[in-house]
């Protein structure tokens, strides 16, 4: 089939350029041959390697910058403007410019601007994905989602790893496993070998949220029985949030087994980065990575690191797949402990963690995305 990736969203790195990727290159891999529908002049982050097709309707609508009076001008405008492109997109459908739609990133706005637009009526199937639909969501969600059940080409997929939708009544909706984030340029070491010192990594989008100071206070005060090194990165986009991440840099200068890189990591050079380290931590603190899925954790797992994640995020996977600890919250010397517990156990127990990071691959591929959406 002829699969269009309809994208309005324009990221500056992260999760949502490389779930576009994993659809590109796993679309082609069964068979399929992906094109892309943007709006004009579309700032492509990656070349994809695929057909582009421009939809009618104006650029992309972004709120860099803005204060809340312009923020709610401009979301009225980016509303206008997608409503244009869905009827765009549903123009080419009917031109047979496509035989499927697929909408990567889609909130409960997006089904209200199917209904306003002629793509409830596609000729061709439209599916939807949703990353996580949280409570505070789900009402509006499950409202529109209703609204649309008659539009029998319209497609829900919510990627989860919960089941909160079985008293919804809803028959468009699809529940499915996140993917796995994998290198695309370099080679995964998939044998698990730990020798000293062991490297931990600290990656992604920085937030307060993200509990960094706890984790290095305790990191600090850890008696490691083998030497063991840190890399802090982190991307900020709020400016309060980078003034943060500059303290700890500061605060934590005199480590010499600590580095920090204040900085975006895209491409080939955070394949190379993730790569680098044995081990990865997220000690995130955030009610939403209950039910939106974390990206670092799956990115964690394609590249076989074994984790030590919060226990708010995605609980379901450690649950199911022994490949790293919930961190333990309650105080810093309690997370002390642990680390210096987990350190020992990698080196130990390796094969457990290479067992588990095996079938939590298989379990979370690539490829059963691709099938669950076109089913």
């Amino acid at each position: 089939m002829r699969v269009a990736i309809l994208e309005s969203i324009v990221m500056p790195a992260g999760h949502e350029v490389e779930f576009d990727r994993i659809l590109v290159e796993e679309l082609k891999k069964q068979g399929h041959e992906p094109v892309f529908f943007v709006p004009e002049r579309f700032p492509f982050k990656l070349d994809y390697h695929c057909d582009v097709n421009y939809l009618d309707g104006g650029e992309v609508v972004t709120y860099a910058g803005a204060g809340k009076l312009k923020k709610l001008f401009l979301s009225l405008r980016r509303e206008k403007r997608r409503v244009a492109w869905f009827n765009s997109a549903y123009q080419k459908a009917c031109a047979h410019h496509c035989d499927a739609i697929i909408i990567p990133t889609g909130t409960w706005r997006y089904i209200r601007t199917i209904l306003h637009s002629h793509l409830k009526d596609s000729p061709v199937p439209v599916y939807m994905v949703f990353h996580g639909i949280n409570p505070h969501e789900q009402p509006k969600f499950e409202k529109q989602a209703h609204k649309i059940m008659p539009y029998k080409q319209i497609h829900l997929k919510v990627i989860t790893l919960r089941n909160d939708f079985q008293h919804s009544g809803l028959t468009n909706l699809d529940l499915m496993a996140p993917p796995v984030f994998k290198p695309q340029e370099l080679p995964v070491q998939k044998h698990l070998f730990f020798k000293p010192p062991i490297k931990i990594g600290f990656f992604g989008q920085f937030r307060k949220e993200k509990n960094l100071g706890f984790f290095l206070e305790a990191f600090t005060k850890a008696r490691f029985s083998v030497p063991v090194e840190l890399i802090v990165q982190g991307a900020t986009a709020k400016p309060e949030d980078g003034e943060l991440f500059e303290r700890f840099a500061r605060d934590y200068k005199d480590y010499k087994n600590i580095t920090f890189w204040h900085k975006n990591l895209i491409g080939i050079e955070w394949q190379k980065a993730l790569l680098s380290v044995d081990a990865i931590m997220m000690p995130y603190a955030a009610e939403r990575y209950r039910y939106h899925w974390g990206a670092m954790l799956f990115t964690a797992i394609g590249f076989y690191k074994p984790v030590l994640a919060s226990p708010e995020l995605n609980p379901e996977v450690l649950q199911q797949f022994n490949i790293g600890k919930a961190v333990d919250l309650t105080s810093i010397p309690a997370f002390t402990k642990q680390l210096e517990e987990f350190i020992d156990d990698l080196v130990q127990n390796t094969e457990v963690y290479q067992k588990n990071l095996d079938a939590a691959n298989e379990a979370y591929s690539q490829e059963n995305l691709i099938k669950n959406i076109l089913r």
